[in-house]
């Protein structure tokens, strides 16, 4: 070999390794390292053989094979035969690759290969990838194709780790834009299904999972899938969290895991046909409000650590973010509560008391009046004692004090409320005597009931697409018992959260009571939904 044939090669190197790192995106590195690769060793194929920390194959990009072959062939070969004896270090050169005595044949469209030329592409200690070349013009591979490929691979291997590092600081970045964005929008909105999809769309997009769920707190200690996005996430709505699974590992440790396959021996049915699995609690101050789940399908690349730390740090940032949502709710509530107070009385000192003294002084008239015009005027007197009464009731209301207005009245008016957003009138069974009489030992008794009542028919509203609903409402052997049943879709077929079931059973269990939500009949294609609200009552 002259030495302008050495220094022209050098050259050619050195301008392979140099557009190796002239972008960094690890896709066009990938690309620039098979062209470069072909170039200075004149091969007509190219191939590089990317795999994950197991050894296991995530990617495979070829050069020189038609698309319509590529496609015809299929799957990328294994680590087998002649390709099993690539060395981590140094190269593999064959000169007639079917004459090796380790060959063990081509799929079926693959072209006919003579002289082949092998690799390891390592990253900071580990395996990448393989890169293979194969025919090479003008006859086999010589000690120069060799010395040309190991410092190609070299360069290649130090732009790899750019380019990864590159598309890490990337995600990261999105990941934070992310993390503030749905911070802003929880502080922001009042609607808290919508934050809550937002958690799951955003991970599900940001991780590149097909499929996302949130977990939550439910009745009894139960942690339920409540949203969920993505593949067959209409059949994980609902589910329970298994009491021993790994998932609810995570929860009591506040620790995420990643796993090849979803983890542990108790794993529902419906999640064992998803392949990678990332679990990460959404945890603040030491307690998990919630926990992100993340599967990819099988064969589907791993999650790596750094996926974990990234969605770890989503997930904190999203309890925080929920948190705040909550003080933000309760000083919002608070805040309406205090204005509700002052327009009471600001009733009583100049609207209540004026009236009264209207009142007073048409009564003094009417004595002094003629007899045609007393009645005239105790029938002012009457409207505006009416007027007075009224007033005081709004007060009552406007301040919280609603335990003189009967329980009864109270609940019909949120069922004439519901109608505008059901769209039609429920059917309606109730024992208003008993009810009115449980709820007059009871102070607080109509207040829970009332908001149940409201929560379940706004549950109905929102996800059921029911066309009728039939309330019962009846006290038996000491029991206040609500059952809210509807003809819609089912407890598992809304597509956002679940029921809202934990502030229900939670008002439940506080009354030594239940709450339970099941279909009406499982085998409809339309099985409906029945909620039972079933508390203990004080006579």
């Amino acid at each position: 070999m002259t030495d302008r044939t050495t220094a022209s090669s050098a050259l050619t190197l050195a301008d392979a390794i140099m557009a190796l790192n002239a972008d960094l995106s690890l896709d066009k590195v990938l690309n620039a390292l098979l062209d470069s690769a072909r170039e200075l060793t004149g091969a007509h194929y190219a191939a590089l053989h990317v795999f994950d920390a197991r050894g296991e194959s995530i990617a495979f990009l070829t050069q020189g094979i038609p698309e319509d072959t590529k496609e015809r062939i299929g799957h990328p070969p294994g680590r087998v035969g002649v390709l099993a004896k690539i060395p981590a270090h140094g190269t593999l050169a064959v000169e007639h690759i079917d004459a090796d005595p380790d060959y063990r044949g081509m799929p079926k469209w693959h072209p006919r290969l003579e002289s082949f030329l092998g690799t390891s592409l390592t990253v900071r200690g580990l395996v990448f990838g393989h890169l293979y070349l194969a025919d090479k013009a003008g006859g086999p591979f010589d000690e120069e194709d060799k010395r040309m490929i190991l410092a190609l691979a070299a360069g290649a291997s130090v732009a790899i780790d750019h380019a990864k590092l590159h598309d890490d600081a990337v995600a990261r970045e999105r990941w934070l834009e992310a993390s503030q964005r749905l911070t802003t929008q929880m502080l922001a909105t009042e609607d808290e299904e919508e934050a809550l999809q937002g958690i799951v769309d955003a991970a599900r997009e940001l991780a590149h999972a097909p499929t996302a769920a949130l977990v939550l707190p439910g009745v009894d200690d139960a942690w339920v899938i409540e949203m969920a996005a993505g593949d067959y996430a209409q059949n994980i709505i609902g589910l329970e969290l298994p009491s021993q699974g790994s998932a609810m590992d995570v929860i009591r440790t506040s620790t995420g895991i990643v796993a090849p396959a979803p983890p542990g021996n108790h794993v529902l049915h419906q999640i064992t046909e998803y392949g990678p699995s990332l679990y990460a609690p959404l945890a603040s101050d030491g307690e998990t409000l919630g926990l992100l789940m993340l599967w990819r399908d099988k064969g589907d690349p791993e999650f790596s650590a750094d996926d974990l730390e990234v969605t770890q740090r989503f997930a904190h940032q999203a309890a925080l973010a929920l948190t705040l949502a909550d003080l933000n709710q309760a000083r919002s509530r608070a805040a309406l509560l205090e204005e509700r107070e002052q327009i009471a009385d600001d009733l009583h000192d100049f609207v209540s008391q004026e009236l009264f003294a209207a009142a007073m002084h048409l009564e003094a008239l009417a004595t002094e009046a003629s007899e045609a015009q007393t009645g005239r005027l105790a029938s002012a007197a009457d409207h505006v004692k009416r007027a007075q009464y009224e007033v005081r009731g709004v007060m009552r209301n406007l301040a919280g004090q609603r335990s003189s207005e009967p329980a009864s009245d109270r609940m019909r008016r949120e069922i004439t409320l519901a109608q505008a957003t059901l769209g039609f009138t429920p059917d309606l069974t109730a024992a208003w005597s008993d009810v009115n009489a449980v709820a007059a030992a009871d102070a607080t008794l109509a207040d829970d009931a009332i908001a149940v009542l409201r929560e379940l028919l706004s549950n109905v509203a929102r996800h059921a697409r029911a066309t009728a609903v039939q309330l019962s409402i009846t006290v038996e052997d000491d029991r206040l018992i609500m059952v809210v049943e509807d003809n819609g879709i089912g407890p598992a077929g809304a597509t956002k959260r679940y029921s809202g079931t934990s502030n229900l059973g939670n008002r439940a269990l506080r009354r030594n009571g239940s709450f339970s939500l099941e279909p009406v009949d499982p085998s409809a294609e339309r099985p409906g939904s029945r909620a039972t609200w079933n508390v203990e009552v004080r006579r």
